[in-house]
């Protein structure tokens, strides 16, 4: 087809076409194309300083383990909020110190990333939660917990930072 003598109709049909394709391949094909996008940006200087000087046992691993390590990091930093609770506030080190080693869940899997995480709530210590646990009479008991950790499935994980 020549397209220099191609309508204009059809050439908005063919965009519009192509539009509802992607939107058809759904957030997965977007989200691959963000997540290699990511991966192609070099890992920051001030990131590798951090893990560096507050994780020495990173420089251990093979040289492979820390790139893909580091990757998934870069991913989990541009897609998901950290957000500081109890006072904590979530600076680039917490970040990355958080990021890196969760990845480390990710190795040896695929590239799907953490596929429904939403946000990451960073406490500074334990924290305690009030729960209401049924009990086998049938009646129910408020009690407290004290927690290091806890995922929820609105997609939001808390984690303990200290």
């Amino acid at each position: 087809m020549d397209w220099s003598t191609a309508s204009p109709t059809l050439a908005v049909l063919l965009l519009a076409a192509a539009s509802v394709a992607g939107w058809l391949a759904g957030p997965s094909l977007l989200a691959r194309w963000r997540r290699a996008r990511v991966r192609r940006q070099p890992f920051p200087p001030a990131w590798r300083r951090v893990l560096r000087e507050r994780m020495p046992a990173f420089a251990r691993l093979p040289a492979d383990v820390q790139w893909r390590l580091k990757k998934h990091a870069q991913v989990l930093l541009a897609e998901v909020p950290f957000i500081g609770c109890g006072g904590l506030v979530v600076d680039d080190e917490v970040r990355v110190l958080v990021a890196v080693q969760a990845s480390l869940l990710l190795l040896g899997r695929g590239d799907g990333g953490f596929a429904g995480l939403s946000q990451v709530l960073v406490y500074p210590g334990a924290f305690v939660v009030d729960r209401t646990r049924a009990q086998g009479d049938g009646t129910q008991r408020e009690e407290r917990q004290v927690l290091a950790g806890e995922s929820w499935q609105q997609g939001q994980v808390a984690i303990l930072f200290g």
